[in-house]
């Protein structure tokens, strides 16, 4: 998929590379600010500081930062069309970056004036990534149904950007809106809709060009869009209960359906990176089996903080760190082949001790944070802000070792360029 005509539609290393260093940093303050507020996080409910501020390090700084980078480098691979304003790419980062530090900032200090600022910048930044989508998906020549998941993403990702700022429109200004409806459309559209729809589209090529297996049945994935889609717009309205069942049906349909393209792979064996991706796949079916049962009255306790760790970092987060793992020494061994030298080998690149670490460390964080809500109990909440710091500081150094080999030139062994 990467040869020589692909490669002419990579952007220079630099630039996504950029995006994936910021989700870097920002995992690492996602989980030192909820380490400083852990006695708060199993009672939390709703409002600002800094168990909020973590969230949206992750939303914004980690899963968003890392959404940009990664389709505006492997969209233009998959339609077929190269981005061409690499001004506009640089200044997406240059409006993100420092916007959704402001906004977490200003979140963790309870200034909504801050966070005001701050999400202008991060609008901006949307609205002008939106632009280079459309602009790429306009032009598609390639894998319609990864067209089609961009399409479902692109309008998510606009009504997103409406309902974010009707929120810091309420904190900041008091606007009188039905608050619990806005914030739930929010939620939904950022992380079934923008989020969830471009990790099931970039899923249904990535991972299969990843483990050299054939891509799951055209008719199957659009099928599954459809019905995620109609999902998300019963969840919008605020029709939950059909939503978590047809929801809950689609998430079904994807899991089998790339878990059947996987077993007919040829690679063997998958990878280590392959376990959080399906962790992150079972907590996706468990959050939308939990709003199942508070549409009909049936939840534990903390029933709504359970189902947001499970969607935030249970699914979302996780499986972008199961990607990022794989997708990131394999771009840089893309960028560092050379005619004469190949295509450097990707274990070169992936220092296999530190990922087993930050992997078994970023579980113990998920399973403690999920224990502490369930049974109330702050040391479980402790034990995982650390794990989780500890987690996002090993693969601080995955990352800065991909960064290091490329820099300084990777050795030997190679294999031959590609024809």
């Amino acid at each position: 998929m990467f040869g020589n005509v692909s490669r002419s539609r990579l952007l220079p290393m630099s630039l996504p590379f950029r995006y994936f260093g910021a989700a870097v940093a920002f995992h690492a303050i996602a989980w030192g600010l909820l380490l400083s507020a852990w006695k708060d996080l199993p009672g939390f409910e709703a409002g600002l500081g800094p168990v909020f501020a973590a969230l949206h390090a992750v939303t914004l700084g980690v899963l968003a930062m890392a959404a940009v980078g990664a389709t505006l480098q492997l969209l233009p691979v998959a339609t077929r069309q190269p981005v061409r304003a690499l001004w506009a790419v640089k200044l997406v980062w240059w409006l993100l970056a420092p916007g959704a530090l402001v906004f977490v900032t200003g979140a963790a200090r309870y200034e909504p004036q801050v966070m005001g600022a701050g999400a202008m910048a991060v609008v901006l930044a949307l609205s002008l990534y939106a632009v280079l989508l459309m602009k790429n998906l306009l032009g598609a020549r390639g894998m319609k149904v990864v067209v089609a998941h961009g399409w479902a993403a692109f309008a998510c990702l606009v009504a997103l950007a409406g309902t974010g700022l009707a929120l810091v429109g309420r904190y900041e200004h008091g606007w009188a809106l039905d608050h619990a409806l806005v914030r739930n459309a929010h939620l939904i559209l950022a992380s079934y809709g923008f989020m969830g729809l471009l990790s099931l589209g970039l899923s249904t090529f990535l991972l299969p060009m990843l483990a050299v297996a054939p891509p799951p049945p055209s008719l199957a994935t659009r099928t599954t869009l459809v019905a995620a889609l109609v999902a998300i717009t019963l969840g919008v309205l605020g029709l939950a209960l059909p939503a978590a069942l047809l929801g809950l049906a689609a998430a079904a349909l994807h899991i089998v359906f790339m878990e059947r393209s996987l077993r007919a792979r040829l690679r063997q064996p998958l990878g280590q990176s392959f376990l959080l991706i399906r962790v992150s796949w079972a907590c996706l079916v468990a959050s939308l089996v939990l709003a199942a049962l508070m549409a009909l009255d049936l939840a534990p306790p903390r029933a709504a903080l359970l189902f947001g760790l499970l969607l935030v970092p249970g699914w979302l987060l996780t499986f972008l760190l199961g990607v990022l793992q794989r997708i990131v020494p394999f771009l840089a061994s893309v960028h560092a082949s050379s005619s004469t030298r190949g295509t450097p080998v990707i274990s070169a690149l992936t220092p296999a001790r530190v990922l087993a670490a930050h992997r078994w460390l970023h579980l113990i964080a998920l399973g403690s944070l999920l224990g502490a809500v369930l049974a109330a109990q702050r040391w479980l909440a402790l034990l995982g802000a650390a794990a989780g710091l500890a987690g996002a500081v090993a693969f601080a150094a995955f990352f800065a070792f991909v960064l290091m080999k490329v820099h300084h030139g990777i050795q030997p062994p190679h294999q031959p360029a590609p024809a």
